[in-house]
Parts: structure tokens; C-alpha cells; sequence
């Protein structure tokens, strides 16, 4: 028994410690790049990445370790040592592979190695034109070197610690025990968020997050999220899709003709709600009663009366909101950090404007890639769970709204007088629903009423701070949910959003009734700050007097799109219209989606 756990320990220990070692080999390659880092900036590398470093490792171990809970009922194991010895001695060869080939592979592209070269591989020759002949070389002779030496280690520890001679049964419960642990480790642990890129970023340097990648875990992580964006939605030829497409974007001899702000230089604060439609809104005709906080508000400032979300989960809704960006019927451009590096993002153009900007969530910041992205985005401080103490983590997804509201009261009195932009993202209002009030019968509705009744608090707060006079507070969704429950998830008003701006700064309470969704909100907000928008390409003026007016939303393989004229709905999967006023919509709705893909592909 003892043989067998402790030949899987040292087994799984082997391939911890060659993706450990990999991590400096990187950073010395790269020395024009991580020798402006400290010695503990280094070692910051090697800690952030080791959990990815633990997941691929175990993807290697889980193999033996079956093997040899499979050789606990037999007496004569030497074929099972032959068998895993060719196994690593293979296995190790494509993983030092990889790591060779991520190390010249990102000097080109700038992020770790993912399934993109395979698809080069259809053309040799093109594919080998970029390197010259003694860059290949200098490759070989270090991976015959990384090869040779690993191999080398790992057959003296098979020598020495493969004393398996006989059956053991008794083996099979520690060493299902250990293979369970594998899993966990392959996953990333027990919690609600798997492993991804965005664990293991920690630093406003995009070279040492990437770093802290473990190559081998993103090559075989690539397969499973790949898409071959620029032949997905091929709905008629490029030229056509491109000159409808220009005509939804805005207009370059556009120019606001309505501005709605005392200054250009406001603090800024988002609150961005999980999940909350209009027809929970009262002021939107929704339920009566749920959301009085915000009906009163809504009367106060600038309410946005005809807006969409542009997709229906929070990791597209807020690349949706902060970066201009549309949400995808089939994929997510969170679960990319190498695409959403290259995205412009509100955050980052205010921080260029000397803003100070700020994050704060009482959930996971590690979920689908949120933090890779928050860290492009240019936020100095994030604020998430792992900054909350074990008693005000007693909801499900992290730390209750009225304790997160309170978090950002608490140091906007220790702000400093600086430009800010501080986003809050709630999370009591996703199911299930458990908060801290019992108001409404329905536990969904109860949560927005309880997720309500924390943003009347803060704003009641607010205005009684000595930042009420010079800020703007924009509130507005992620997504809205089903409800009811009998609405279907392509349905229009499944939807339909408020977005409202009030504060000190705002000129005067009026509604916007033009049709407008989250990916206009970077343009029109940039422009009334008279910074560049101009890199926002799928966002429009929502006050310009020349910018078409519509709203596009993905839904699960299928998209809505909203004009003055009417909606136009359409299932992708079925290839039908679900809904049709005007046919001119779905093939407007159609040129943006492929044209979305087209831009998809080439981030």
C-alpha cells in the first residue's frame, strides 16, 4: 500500500516541479522584459501561477494514478512500470514541446501559446517564415536539453520509488482518496468559479500575469473553449454585411448636440445590478413595489426609458457596458484574456484622463476571467471577497449588498480630492436569492427589493457627503432575468433594462426615450466628458443627433434587434425568425452579428 501512494506522490510532485521550474526559464528568456521586475515580483510569478501549475498537473498524474488503483488486484505489476515510463517519457515530450514553442511563440503575439498555431500547420512553409534558422536551432538544442534532463530525473526517481511487486487492496482507498484530490486540483478547487487564466492574474503588468500562465494548462484549456469566430455566422458576403454594419455605427461627423452634465470632470460611480429587468422596475411599468428606491430616483435624474441589455449573464454584460463590446450568442470574450486585453474599456480611457478608478464586488473576482479583465481594464484597486472577513461572507456568491454599499461609503470618506470612478457590481439579486430581509413572497422579487433598498441607503448616503455636488452615479443592469418564469430567454422584453444617471452634476431630470443598449454607454458617456471615444467602434451617441438608433442583444445562439420600426427576432440554431416587423431588422441584425464575429477574430 505505502509503495503505491508513495510512488504517485513523488510522481505528482515530478510535474509540479518541471511547471514550476518553467515559470523562471520564461522569465529568463524574456529577460528584456522581467529583469524591470524585482526578485519578489518574481517569486509573486511563481505563487500566483501555482494552482494552474497544480490543475496541470494533475491532468498528467490522473492517468498513473487509475493505473495503479487498477494494479492493487493483480500480483505482477513489471509491465504496468514499462508502461509508465513510455507513458511520462511521451507525455513529457509534447509538454516540454509546448513550452519551447510558447517561449519563441510569445515574443510574436504577445500572449502564452493556445490551439492558434495548429491551425499555421496547414502551411508549413508560412508558418516557419517568421523565424529564422538559428532561432530554430537555439529551440531544438534547449528542448533536446529541458527533454534530456527532465527524462534523466524522471527515470532515477522510477528507478528508486516503483517498488511495486504485488497486489494490495487495501491500497485502493488512499489512492482513491489522492486521485479525488487530483480532481479538485484539476478543477481549482471546491468553490463556485473553475480554473481559468484570469486565477492566476495579479498584476497591473500584463508580462507578469502572463507569466504566471501555465502554458501546457492554456494549450489544452484553448481546446475546449476554441472557436473558428471568422466562419461562424456567415449569413451573406462580407461586402454586403460590412456596408449595413457601417451604418449602425456611429457617424464620424456626428457630434453630441445635447450636453447633460454641469462639468466634464465629474466623479463617477457605476452600479451596476446583478440581474434586474424592467419588469421588476416599477417606473418601466414592471412590478409595483419592488424597486421604490429606484423608482423615486428615476424621477430625479436622467432616466433611460427604451434600453437593452446586450446579452444574459454579467461576464458579457459587462464587457457589454465597459467596453463598447456586444455579447455573443454562443461564447464569451471574458473567457479570452488575450482578446480582452485589446478591447477598449471606460476604466482605462478615465484612468488615462487622471482619473483614479476602483473595483468593488463582494463575490469571486477570479470568476469567468473577471480578473484578467478588471486588471486590463486599469483598476488600481479591486476589492472582492478575499477582502471581506468570514463573518460578512454569509451569502452564497460572497458578501452581502448593504455590507459591499457600506464597504464604498466607508472610503469614499478617506478618498482623496482626485477625479474617481469607483464600480460596484451587486450580487444579492442571483439566485438563490438568499438575503438578509423577508419584504416579498417570491424570493427573487424579495432579492431586488432587498438589492433596492441597499442603493436608496448609499445614495441617501451619498448626498450627504461632500462628493454629492460634483458626481454622477450611473445605474444600470448587467442583464435582466426571466421573469416571469414563462417569458423565454429570446423574448424581447427579457431585455429591456433602466439605465439612469443622477447626482449633483446633472443639469436637469429629463427622459431618454431613444432606443439605445449597454454597448452605447462608453460612447455616450466618453463624449460628454469630451475624451476619445473613437476606438469604441460598436458604440454609438446615445445624444447624437446623427447616430442611428437601435439596440442588439444575444441570446443563447440567436439574436434580438430593436429599431423605431419594430423588432426583429432570430434563432440560429433553428434558422428561423422568431419574431419579424420588418425584414429589413433581421438582416440588419444579421450584418451585426457576422460583423461582430469578424471583429471577434481578429482581437
Amino acid at each position: 500500500m505505502k509503495a503505491r501512494l508513495k510512488y504517485i506522490l513523488i510522481y505528482y510532485l515530478f510535474w509540479v516541479l518541471l511547471f514550476v521550474v518553467q515559470k523562471p526559464v520564461f522569465l529568463l528568456f524574456h529577460r528584456e522584459n522581467s529583469f524591470d521586475f524585482s526578485f519578489l515580483e518574481w517569486i509573486n510569478v511563481i505563487v500566483h501561477g501555482f494552482s494552474m501549475d497544480l490543475s496541470a498537473a494533475g491532468y498528467f498524474t490522473i492517468f498513473v494514478a487509475v493505473l495503479l488503483l487498477v494494479s492493487s488486484f493483480f500480483k505482477e505489476n513489471k509491465l504496468l512500470g514499462k508502461i509508465v515510463f513510455y507513458y511520462t517519457a511521451v507525455v513529457l515530450f509534447l509538454v516540454l514541446l509546448i513550452c519551447c514553442a510558447d517561449l519563441y511563440l510569445y515574443s510574436f503575439w504577445g500572449f502564452r501559446i493556445d490551439s492558434t498555431p495548429l491551425f499555421y500547420l496547414e502551411s508549413p512553409k508560412n508558418a516557419m517564415a517568421s523565424g529564422s534558422w538559428e532561432m530554430y536551432l537555439t529551440a531544438v538544442l534547449l528542448f533536446l536539453i529541458l527533454y534530456l534532463s527532465f527524462l534523466f530525473i524522471f527515470r532515477k526517481l522510477h528507478k528508486r520509488f516503483f517498488l511495486i511487486s504485488d497486489r494490495s487492496v487495501w491500497s485502493l482507498i488512499p489512492l482513491s482518496l489522492f486521485t479525488v484530490i487530483l480532481f479538485i486540483f484539476i478543477r481549482g478547487g471546491i468553490g463556485v468559479s473553475t480554473m481559468n487564466a484570469g486565477r492566476v492574474y495579479f498584476s497591473k503588468s500584463i508580462f507578469l500575469n502572463h507569466a504566471a500562465i501555465n502554458p501546457v494548462w492554456n494549450f489544452i484549456y484553448s481546446f475546449t473553449k476554441n472557436e473558428d469566430f471568422d466562419k461562424q455566422y456567415r449569413f451573406m458576403e462580407s461586402g454586403k454585411a460590412t456596408c449595413l454594419f457601417s451604418k449602425m455605427v456611429s457617424q464620424k461627423e456626428d457630434s453630441t448636440g445635447v450636453f447633460v452634465l454641469k462639468n466634464n470632470r465629474p466623479n463617477i460611480i457605476f452600479i451596476i445590478l446583478e440581474g434586474i429587468g424592467s419588469n421588476v422596475f416599477g417606473a418601466l411599468g414592471g412590478e409595483k413595489g419592488v424597486t421604490p428606491n429606484l423608482d423615486k430616483l428615476s424621477e430625479e435624474g436622467i432616466f433611460f426609458t427604451q434600453f437593452y441589455a446586450n446579452s444574459f449573464r454579467t461576464d458579457r454584460g459587462l464587457i457589454a457596458v465597459l467596453s463598447g463590446y456586444p455579447g455573443q450568442p454562443t461564447t464569451s470574450l471574458m473567457k479570452y484574456p488575450n482578446k480582452t486585453q485589446n478591447v477598449p474599456k471606460i476604466p482605462l480611457s478615465l484612468k488615462n484622463a487622471g482619473y483614479d478608478v476602483a473595483f468593488y464586488y463582494g463575490g469571486d473576482e477570479n470568476f469567468t476571467n473577471l480578473r484578467s479583465y478588471l486588471l486590463t481594464s486599469g483598476f488600481e484597486k479591486i476589492v472582492s471577497e478575499k477582502d471581506f472577513s468570514s463573518k460578512e461572507l454569509s451569502a452564497k456568491w460572497g458578501a452581502y449588498d448593504h455590507i459591499l454599499f457600506d464597504r464604498v461609503t466607508k472610503e469614499l470618506n478617506e478618498q482623496k480630492d482626485t477625479p474617481f470612478l469607483k464600480l460596484i457590481l451587486t450580487l444579492s439579486s442571483h439566485e438563490p436569492y438568499d438575503v438578509p430581509m423577508a419584504k416579498l413572497s417570491n424570493p427573487y422579487l424579495n432579492s431586488v427589493a432587498y438589492t433596492d433598498s441597499c442603493v436608496g441607503a448609499f445614495i441617501s448616503d451619498l448626498k450627504r457627503s461632500r462628493w454629492w455636488d460634483n458626481s454622477l452615479v450611473v445605474i444600470l443592469p448587467d442583464h435582466a432575468s426571466r421573469y416571469p418564469e414563462s417569458m423565454t430567454n429570446s423574448d424581447v422584453n427579457r431585455f429591456k433594462i433602466p439605465m439612469l444617471w443622477i447626482g449633483g452634476v446633472v443639469e436637469k431630470p429629463m427622459k431618454v426615450e431613444k432606443i439605445a443598449s449597454q454597448i452605447d454607454l462608453s460612447r455616450t458617456l466618453l463624449t460628454q466628458l469630451g475624451i476619445d471615444a473613437s476606438e469604441y467602434n460598436f458604440s454609438k451617441n446615445i445624444f447624437g443627433t446623427k447616430d442611428p438608433e437601435f439596440a442588439f442583444y444575444a441570446f443563447n445562439n440567436g439574436f434580438g434587434f430593436i429599431a423605431p420600426e419594430g423588432e426583429a427576432v432570430y434563432d440560429c440554431d433553428a434558422d428561423i425568425v422568431l419574431k419579424e416587423d420588418n425584414k429589413t431588422l433581421t438582416e440588419k441584425g444579421k450584418a451585426f452579428l457576422q460583423s461582430l464575429y469578424d471583429d471577434l477574430a481578429k482581437r
